[in-house]
């Protein structure tokens, strides 16, 4: 009775055209034989299961194959069946993981010189190269700086940044892709098919995205998966397979960014049942942290981004809800953490303090928790810069979806006009409209609602108001990101927003073609929500094209200048009230040690 084989081995790739997702290595290969451009030496690196080792022993077969050198063999003859048995005395396959010694290395590469026992190459296959130990990298390139004609070393690693540079230098390195959720989940179809296993569509769905692009763990969780007996549906598979890492990753950076520092913790804790390594955890936790901030800071860099391709469009939704700041203080924090793993017992809470951390800046006593408590408090009181040079605090919202403005009516500093109190009310003109108006009741103009105008404010808080005060620090972000951007908004500005719509209004008619392009707007759009939290859809207009606002607050003629009574009988402002610097002390719980005069 023949031994039982797992999937995984009885569907390993026997010719280049079977590798999964990765057509350029194999297309290259069968290439370089066809045109006997054969390297020496060859660097596959790659996540696992991407198929490295099958590439090497599929390119030993080629060179050996009775029918060869040929991109396509045969799979019959004795060389190509030796070959996938193992037992070939022509290829040399080496786990450095568990034969990292120089004395392992140099036992192996003392048959490098002797000829070949009967094919016509002697194929070295060092799978892990990169935990062979300095001593044995020296090894290593002694023998790859002069090797024999008759010899092709093939070094697999899932880290190839641990591969001495000198090494990788006298290599041809070809890069192995994860395999996408789509070519998986119909290699699994297949094999499923021919192994009369009865599975749900849903359920190989859920089996592709949760290999995470390794058609080796793939074919282990189908296999796993057929013990169950009868038809494999989604929850079955769902209960067995457990929430993909990935998928937790996403949910604990959003509670992060909420600030929700109870889901931080339900997180790790989703982590910590699976059995992950925590230490290795914070690994993960860093490269995510380190995609949201490619993202951010150059989206179309996503190629250097190293994650499914099914992944990539949340990852690019979530990395809108953070700002550079900080993401880049989140990867101190979590550096911090792995750091002192070292040497400390509790894994799990060096990591949790790290990601609550970040959630919360107000519990790090850090100097980069404190700028992240100052960007919040910027961003929660709407401090940006005026047009004067002053500094303008934008209304903050109250329940019920008002506004603070209408609670205590203020001037900020640098206005023209002092707000006059209820007992001195400020006349102002009213249009009467033109033509018939049925059903309509003429609009009342009291004393409290011509001196406080109530802005109109979005589910989310935000009105117009606070759009126009952060105009300026939203035109700050734009021009960090894009100068080009910042020219086509110059002497923009919010003319309209309801119901998550913002109409702005630009110079020109070309600025506002040129912006309504989605790049453009997306770079305006991240900037709102740096600024305010909110993500608008936007609209653009050309200067004078645009329609009046129903706004009360959003008048084309300047106030008329109260006359010298009404100022005289008005109520002194307080200087202090949009004073920065008592904003911050508020806000902080600050105190000033010590005041200096500027020098003049």
């Amino acid at each position: 009775m023949a031994a039982y084989l797992s999937l995984y081995r009885k569907y390993r790739p026997q010719r280049f055209s079977e590798i999964l997702g990765q057509g350029h290595v194999s297309q290259t290969l069968a290439n370089a034989i066809t045109e006997d451009r054969v390297a020496h030496a060859y660097l596959f690196t790659g996540p696992r299961g991407t198929g490295k080792t099958s590439t090497a022993r599929i390119l030993a077969k080629a060179l050996n194959c009775e029918r060869g050198p040929t991109p396509d063999p045969c799979g019959v003859c004795d060389a190509c069946i030796q070959i996938t048995e193992g037992t070939s005395l022509d290829v040399f396959e080496m786990d450095a993981a568990s034969h990292s010694g120089v004395d392992d290395t140099r036992e192996i590469l003392a048959g490098v010189p002797l000829a070949t026992a009967g094919g016509r190459k002697k194929i070295y296959v060092i799978d892990e190269v990169h935990m062979l130990t300095s001593q044995s990298f020296n090894a290593l390139l002694k023998t790859l700086e002069e090797p024999p004609g008759h010899v092709v070393f093939v070094l697999a690693t899932t880290e190839a940044h641990k591969v001495l540079p000198t090494i990788v230098s006298r290599t041809q390195r070809f890069d192995f892709r994860r395999i996408s959720a789509e070519i998986l989940e119909e290699h699994l179809a297949h094999v499923a098919k021919l192994e009369s296993i009865d599975i749900e569509p849903e359920a190989v769905a859920q089996v592709a995205r949760h290999a995470e692009g390794s058609a080796r763990d793939a074919l282990a969780a189908l296999e796993q998966l057929s013990s169950f007996g009868g038809t494999i549906s989604l929850d079955a598979a769902e209960r067995m397979l457990g929430r993909r890492a990935e998928d937790t990753f996403f949910e604990t950076f959003d509670a992060v960014a909420a600030g929700d520092m109870g889901a931080v913790f339900r997180g790790v804790q989703t982590f910590v049942a699976q059995g992950a390594d925590l230490r290795q955890l914070a690994f993960d936790a860093l490269e995510h942290t380190r995609s949201l901030l490619l993202l951010k800071a150059a989206p179309e860099s996503e190629d250097l981004i190293d994650v499914p391709a099914e992944d990539r469009p949340r990852l690019a939704s979530q990395a809108m809800q953070f700002n550079p700041t900080t993401l880049l203080r989140t990867l101190d924090l979590l550096g911090q953490a792995i750091i002192e793993m070292r040497n400390a017992p509790n894994h799990r809470l060096l990591l949790e303090v790290a990601l609550v951390r970040a959630a919360a800046p107000d519990t790090d006593p850090s100097p980069g928790g404190l700028l992240g408590r100052l960007e919040r408090l910027e961003r929660r009181i709407g401090i940006s810069e005026s047009s004067g040079g002053q500094v303008a605090a934008a209304p903050e919202p109250v329940p019920g979806g008002g506004s603070s403005t209408a609670a205590h009516p203020q001037t900020s500093k640098g206005s023209r006009s002092a707000q006059a109190p209820p007992s001195s009310p400020v006349e102002q003109p009213v249009t009467k409209p033109s033509g018939p108006q049925k059903k309509s009741k003429p609009v009342e103009v009291t004393e409290e609602s011509a001196a406080v105008p109530v802005p109109a404010v979005d589910a989310s808080g935000v009105g117009l108001s606070h759009l126009r005060d952060a105009w300026a620090g939203v035109m700050k972000e734009v021009n960090k990101v894009s100068k080009r951007v910042g020219g086509y908004l110059h002497s923009s500005r919010p003319v309209t927003f309801e119901n998550g719509s913002l109409l702005v209004e630009v110079q020109f008619e070309f600025h506002a073609k040129t912006m309504s392009e989605q790049a453009n707007a997306d770079v305006l759009r991240n900037a709102i929500h740096a600024a305010l939290g909110i993500s608008p859809q936007l609209t653009f207009v050309e200067r004078g094209g645009a329609a009046a606002p129903a706004q009360p607050e959003a008048v084309a003629e300047p106030a008329p200048e109260p006359d010298i009574g009404e100022i005289a009988d008005a109520a002194p402002i307080e200087a202090t009230e949009h004073d920065p610097v008592e904003l911050v002390k508020r806000g902080l719980g600050a105190e000033i040690v010590e005041e200096k005069e500027a020098d003049r």
